[in-house]
């Protein structure tokens, strides 16, 4: 029997909609604005994410999303993995696919897997692949280019907002991590990134912690991911030189907690990698420091978020894997002094300006 279709938009009245984002944890943080908004204007459909799973936890909870499928890239790549999907997806008769991931594999297979109205980015050469489309911006942020895609299908904007639906338990395992440090405002610091080109040096990092415990009165709390112990290890070692003794440091056993712990915090320091969107999604304000990558396309809007970046590298940005040059001049000349007068900034109440230096934000 033939689904009842609405009489506005063509779809049924509980679509079955596919979303697909293979990215990393940023990446898929920030497609929540759209999320909601498809969930706003279509409260009774049914909503698939395909996400890789190291990034899907952050999406457990969400209540935009109905069903979440995990996939290796070996599951969803290579011409077998393709078919496989293509497959899977034409015997689930999704209504429409929201190609959020910019890759020419996923659009492919919404094709292959005959879903009707495919809505996406035009690049990658995909375009011919996508029913509804619209250009590129590397320019614009990323939330808004993904807005932009549902709303190609008629969905209005619902705010930019990201989400991370955290439980009570996971907040109250982040009480018990921090509970050994209160009575002062606590900054969250986490000196990893998912590319080498994007982190600020360990020991800037270490040097930062040590200024707003001795000079401001603050707690700085040290976060890392659980293959970034030669990176704690260096921060360590930097305090221990100065004779501060071991800076608190914490390795939570997932994302989830990470974000736990970066709602009970002050402020919080990252570069421009996943945590950043981390603490975003919870409210938190920070200072991103940002290397390589364009300013506008990834740093969170509004005055709590502060974006660092170095003026003098004139190589940036590059949105780069690597760097060309022997040395990451783009981050490694963020002078410590910045990075403090931002978070003392943030802790004070001040409204900041929304760059340092207060130049007007790069455009790719």
């Amino acid at each position: 029997m033939a689904r009842r279709r609405g009489r506005s938009t063509g779809f049924p009245e509980a679509p079955e909609f596919l979303v697909i984002e293979t990215g990393l944890i940023g990446e898929l943080l920030v497609i929540t604005p759209a999320l909601r908004a498809i969930r706003k204007a279509h409260p009774r459909s049914r909503i698939t994410v395909v996400a890789r799973p190291g990034s899907a936890p952050v999406l457990v909870g969400n209540p935009a999303v109905d069903r979440l499928l995990p996939l290796t890239k070996r599951e969803r790549g290579g011409f077998f993995g393709v078919m496989r999907m293509a497959s899977w997806i034409r015997a689930k008769r999704f209504d429409a696919a929201f190609v959020f991931h910019t890759s020419f594999r996923s659009a492919l297979m919404t094709a292959m897997g005959a879903v009707p109205v495919r809505a996406g980015l035009s690049c990658e050469g995909r375009g011919f692949l996508l029913t509804h489309r619209a250009a590129r911006d590397r320019a614009a942020y990323e939330v808004d280019e993904h807005l932009r895609v549902v709303g190609l299908l008629g969905i209005p904007f619902d705010g930019r907002e990201l989400e991370l639906r955290l439980t009570d338990e996971e907040r109250e395992e982040a009480r018990e991590l921090l509970a050994a440090v209160a009575g002062r405002p606590r900054v969250g610091l986490h000196p990893g990134a998912s590319r080498a080109i994007r982190q600020w040096p360990a020991e800037r990092f270490a040097e930062l912690g040590a200024r707003l415990a001795t000079d401001h009165g603050a707690a700085p709390v040290y976060c890392f991911g659980p293959n970034e112990r030669e990176i704690a290890s260096r921060v360590e070692a930097a305090w221990e030189e100065g004779g501060l003794g071991v800076p608190p440091t914490i390795f939570p056993r997932n994302v989830r907690v990470l974000g736990a712990l970066f709602a009970e915090m002050d402020a919080v320091v990252t570069n421009n990698t996943g945590p950043m969107h981390v603490a975003a999604a919870v409210g938190t304000p920070g200072a991103f420091i940002h290397g390589p990558t364009p300013v506008a396309r990834w740093h969170p809007p509004g005055d709590k978020y502060v974006a660092v970046f170095a003026d003098g590298a004139e190589c940036r940005p590059c949105d780069s894997p690597r760097c060309r040059f022997e040395r990451t001049v783009c981050m490694e000349t963020v002078p410590v002094d910045r990075v403090e007068g931002a978070v003392v900034g943030l802790l004070s109440e001040r409204a900041p300006a929304p760059a340092v230096p207060a130049t007007s934000p790069d455009r790719a």
